[in-house]
Order: C-alpha cells, then structure tokens, then sequence
C-alpha cells in the first residue's frame, strides 16, 4: 500500500510539473503575442495619421515648391523623414525578425523604457539570433546593459537619438552589435568607463560595463570597441566564428 501511495504521489508530481512547464510555455507565448500586437497597433495608428494627414503634407510640400524655398523644403523633408523612420523601427519589432524570444522580448521593454524618456530608437537587424556565437545569456546581458546605458545618456541631451544595429559580416566571419546614442560628457573617459565602481551617475553602482568586461574577457571570440566623436557615443561588439 505505501509503495502504492508513494507511485501516486510521484504520477502526481510529475503531471503537476508537466502541467506548470506548459502553463509557463503558454504564458511565455501569451506574452510575445501581446508585445507583436501592440507593435502592430503602433505601426497602424502612425499610418493613419499619415493617411488622415496626408492633404496637408501634400499642400505644405507644394507652398514650398510653389515659392521657390528649397531651404525650408529640405528641412520640411529631413522632419517628415525622421516620421517614416519610426514607423519602420517599429515595424522591425516583430518576431519573425527579431527570431529568439527573449532577445524580442529584453527589446520591447527597453523600447518602452526610451518612450518613457521620450527617448527615439532606431533599429536595424540583419542578422539570424537563433545562430549567435555567444551563449544567449551572455548576449543578451551585454545587449541590455549598453543599450540602458545609452537610453539614459541620450535622455539628458537635447536630440535624444539611440541607434542599435544588428549585422553579419561575413566577409569578416564575425556578428555585429552597435549601440551608439547621443551624450553630453565629450571628457568622458573611454578606458575609464569599464572600471569598477566608476560612474557619472549618482543612483549608479557602476557595475554594469565593468560586467560586460569581464564577460568579454572569458569568452576569445568577442571584443569590444569603444569610441566618440562629436555627436555620437558608440560601442561595438564583436562576435566572431569559434
């Protein structure tokens, strides 16, 4: 009887967590549906806002022609492109995309986080996340520390610009990941920054790119380059073939 009662016991366990594993899958899914639904109805509100607007670009584009300003036409331009922009950033926001779920995911809540901070990202990506040359774990611990690192640096400037690039170089056998934003501190310190404990922030630790180093330093296959200039503060991360 007890050898019985301890049979039960285990079927039960076993159905209970097979039963919590595909709770947990479902939720999981639930969640990406909810993220690509809501990226999806972003991207129809911007296109009915172009559509509803669309006499009025026509007829502003025409005022400028009609007077000859080609200035203010080209700034006109330059503005309205920037509109078109954010519609295909977010249309980059799906899932057949962006094709490992929790890389998907770490980027939904970072593109909130920017929309909080009134922050605009531009993102592109030509490269497959079901074959990186990094454990994911790795790759996204690295990608979600530059990229919060560069949303609250470009919060604090004026143009507000992240730009995140996502590429295969072939030619190179190497993955590409570029992270680049706007920033006000042009002293600051590029060897410095990786430092433990350094920051230029009061609420910091900083502990976050002194992680990312030691991450890079376990793995022979990644580098990471460091560099400014006089709009743009940039890191590249580079992958290569093991």
């Amino acid at each position: 009887m007890e050898i019985l009662n301890k049979c039960a016991l285990a079927t039960l366990l076993l159905v209970s967590v097979g039963e919590y594993l595909r709770l947990r899958n479902v939720h999981k899914k639930l969640k990406i549906f909810q993220n690509h639904n809501k990226t999806l109805q972003l991207v129809q509100d911007d296109v009915k806002c172009f559509k509803h607007d669309f006499d009025n670009l026509i007829a502003t584009i025409g005022g400028y022609v009609i007077s000859d300003d080609m200035t203010g036409l080209r700034k006109y331009y330059y503005q309205l492109e920037n509109d078109c922009k954010s519609v295909n950033t977010l249309c980059t926001l799906s899932p057949e995309i962006i094709n490992e779920n929790g890389v998907y995911n770490l980027l939904i809540e970072k593109f909130e986080k920017a929309e909080e901070l009134d922050v605009k990202i531009n993102l592109e990506i030509f490269l497959n996340l079901q074959e990186l040359n990094i454990p994911i774990y790795q790759f996204t611990r690295i990608l979600g520390i530059l990229i919060d690192n560069a949303i609250e640096s470009a919060s604090q400037t004026d143009e507000k610009v992240v730009n995140i690039y996502l590429k295969n170089e072939n030619w190179n056998n190497r993955q590409l990941v570029i992270v680049e934003n706007t920033y006000n501190n042009k002293e600051v310190d590029i060897d410095k920054i990786f430092e433990k404990n350094f920051t230029s922030k009061e609420t910091h630790s900083g502990l976050g790119l002194f992680k990312v180093r030691q991450i890079i330093k376990r793995n022979k296959n990644l580098n990471l380059f460091t560099s400014k200039n006089a709009f743009y503060f940039k890191q590249q991360l580079e992958i290569y073939d093991k």
